[in-house]
């Protein structure tokens, strides 16, 4: 019997598994012609793989003859070999949809911490229905790669990701709003339009194009008027809540606390969230689920200063 085995000096014959995999299938049909139409290739391509396999393991794998092509001993244990991956490879797929179907593991999502509080109610709802699955949260504000398995899926806001391997999916739509708490009206009185420039607001220290509602307090309220600047969003909201000046906040925030006043601008700003999703997995049922399931949410309160 021939042997076939490893080459170990230069990483094994993995390189020519495509090679292997022709023979096998010639070895099985017999025929150029079967072969190829089993594999969608030409009858050429096959004859060129065979030759490239049999040099680079010194030995006929076959006999050419009229009939076809004849499988050596060593074309009769590539044959073998074939058989045993292929019945190998069929218990691992069935083994892994498997493992899929009764959903368990853990799901990676990657998001800012303003928006975790989106994502518990479907997190939830997923966890009662499916209760071998958990959760990993990444909540900083690192993008982290999906393609290379970072993360399952990603939230993210603003402007839609325009990303070539990802499938960008629409979340939720959040409305924002210029308010002041009560506390601030007790001291310092109602805001308006027309006494803006008198009144004091919290506002992030960083003025960036794509948080419209910011840069409008920056160009409203006079420098000595922002009482209270942060890159966190939560101490800027601690800021509102405590009534140290006027703030943004979601319109669901206002409507969840009745101590926070809405006030009349001539603005409407909005936040785009969206799902990513790497493309190879989005169907994997753990995360095709979880997906489903994040689309049937309402917007819920979030403090988005």
């Amino acid at each position: 019997m021939v042997h076939i085995c490893a080459n170990t000096q230069h990483g094994g014959y993995m390189d020519k598994w495509t090679e292997f995999k022709t023979a096998y299938r010639l070895a099985k049909f017999g025929t150029l012609s079967a072969t190829a139409e089993d594999l969608g290739i030409h009858r050429s391509t096959v004859m060129r793989q065979i030759d490239v396999l049999e040099e680079s393991l010194g030995v006929k794998l076959f006999q050419r003859n009229d009939k076809g092509y004849i499988p050596t001993e060593a074309g009769l244990e590539v044959m073998r070999l074939g058989e045993i991956t292929d019945v190998q490879l069929t218990q691992f797929a069935n083994k892994a949809k498997s493992k899929e179907d009764v959903l368990e593991g853990t799901l990676k999502v990657t998001c800012i911490n303003e928006l975790a509080q989106l994502i518990f109610p479907a997190i939830t709802k997923y966890q009662a229905l499916y209760p071998q699955v958990k959760f990993e949260i990444i909540g900083d504000i690192r993008k982290y790669d999906l393609e290379y398995g970072e993360a399952d899926l990603a939230i993210r806001t603003g402007e839609k990701p325009n990303t070539l391997d990802n499938i960008v999916i629409p979340f939720m739509k959040i409305e924002l709003v210029l308010c002041a708490h009560q506390k601030y009206i007790d001291m310092h009185g109602l805001p308006t339009p027309e006494n803006f420039n008198k009144h004091k607001f919290v506002a992030n220290s960083e003025r960036l194009a794509h948080i419209p509602w910011n840069e409008w307090i920056h160009n409203h309220a006079l420098a000595e008027n922002i009482s209270v600047s942060s890159t966190s969003q939560q101490i800027l909201n601690y800021a509102l809540q405590t009534g140290a000046g006027i703030g943004v906040t979601t319109k669901e925030a206002v409507q969840n606390n009745n101590q926070l006043q809405v006030l009349e601008t001539d603005q409407h700003w909005e936040v785009n969230t969206w799902i990513l999703v790497h493309r190879d997995i989005i169907n994997i049922p753990k995360v095709r689920k979880f997906i489903d399931l994040l689309k049937l949410e309402e917007p819920s309160y979030m403090d988005f200063n």
